[in-house]
C-alpha cells in the first residue's frame, strides 16, 4: 500500500512539472501563426473556423496571426505553428490543436475537444472551443515581439469641425481583440476602416457586427448597425474610442 501511494505522488508531481513546463515554454514564445488551412479542411478557413482559432488565440494571451499577417523582422525561432487535428462525426466531432517550433517539433498538444453537435460548423466551433480550455488554464501571456506591432500614422488636421485625429494608432494586423464591460470585441481590418464585431455564442461565426469604422483622409469615423455615424479613435495604448464626452466608450486593447 504505501509503494502505491508513493508511485502516485511521483506521478502526480511528475504530472505538474510537465504542466508547468509546457506553460513556461508557451509564454517564452513571442507569437503563433495559425495554418490557414487545417489538414481535415478540403479549402481555406473553411466554415471560417481558422480564423475562429486565431481569435481565440488572441484572447487567451497569445500573439496570433497568418502566414502573410506575421510582422517583418521578427525571429523565425520565437514563433510556433499551429496546426488542428480533426475527425468530422456523425456522433462525435473532435479537435485537437498542435503546436511545433520553427523546426518541426512538436511543442504542445492540446486534448481532443469534442461536440455531439450535428450541424458540422457549429461541431467545429465547439470542439474548437473545448480545445482551448487548456490554454485558458494556463493563463498564458505571450512576451512581446521585439518589433512594433501597430503602424503610428500621423495625420495633420486642417479642418477641426472634421472626425478626425491628430495621431491615430491603427491595428495593423487583420484581426484584434478587444474587451468592453465584460464582453468580448473583434476588429477586422478591411479596405476601408475596419469592422468591430461582438462575441456571442449561437450566432453567425459566434460573431456579431456592432459596425464599421471608415478612414478618409483625416477622417475616422464609426457607423454602428442603425447608421448613426460617430467620432472614433485609437490611443497611444492602441484602445478604441468610440463617442465623445459622457458618451464616449472605449474598447481595450488585448492583443
Amino acid at each position: 500500500m504505501r509503494i502505491s501511494n508513493f508511485f502516485l505522488v511521483v506521478f502526480f508531481c511528475l504530472a505538474i512539472t510537465l504542466n508547468s513546463f509546457s506553460q513556461k515554454s508557451l509564454n517564452d514564445y513571442s507569437y503563433v501563426v495559425i495554418s490557414e488551412q487545417f489538414e481535415f479542411q478540403t479549402e481555406k478557413d473553411k466554415y471560417q473556423l481558422n480564423s475562429l482559432t486565431k481569435f481565440l488565440f488572441n484572447k487567451y494571451g497569445f500573439h496570433a496571426f497568418f502566414n502573410a499577417e506575421v510582422p517583418e523582422n521578427v525571429k523565425r525561432c520565437d514563433g510556433l505553428w499551429v496546426d488542428a487535428e480533426g475527425t468530422p462525426g456523425f456522433i462525435i466531432t473532435k479537435i485537437q490543436l498542435v503546436l511545433r517550433d520553427c523546426h518541426g517539433n512538436e511543442v504542445y498538444r492540446t486534448k481532443f475537444g469534442k461536440s455531439k453537435i450535428k450541424d458540422y460548423k457549429e461541431a467545429y466551433y465547439e470542439s474548437m472551443r473545448d480545445a482551448f480550455e487548456e490554454f485558458i488554464a494556463m493563463d498564458i501571456q505571450q512576451k512581446e515581439l521585439e518589433n512594433n506591432l501597430q503602424n503610428s500614422l500621423k495625420i495633420i488636421v486642417s479642418d477641426p469641425s472634421m472626425y478626425s485625429l491628430t495621431t491615430a494608432n491603427f491595428p495593423n494586423s487583420t484581426y484584434t481583440s478587444y474587451t468592453y464591460s465584460n464582453q468580448n470585441f473583434l476588429l477586422r481590418k478591411t479596405a476601408t476602416g475596419y469592422s468591430l464585431y461582438m462575441e456571442k455564442t449561437g450566432a453567425n461565426n459566434d460573431l456579431v457586427l456592432k459596425g464599421k469604422i471608415t478612414i478618409k483622409d483625416a477622417s475616422v469615423i464609426f457607423y454602428d448597425s442603425q447608421q448613426n455615424k460617430l467620432k472614433a479613435e485609437f490611443d497611444e495604448f492602441y484602445n478604441l474610442i468610440i463617442g465623445e464626452g459622457t458618451h464616449k466608450v472605449t474598447y481595450q486593447y488585448q492583443n
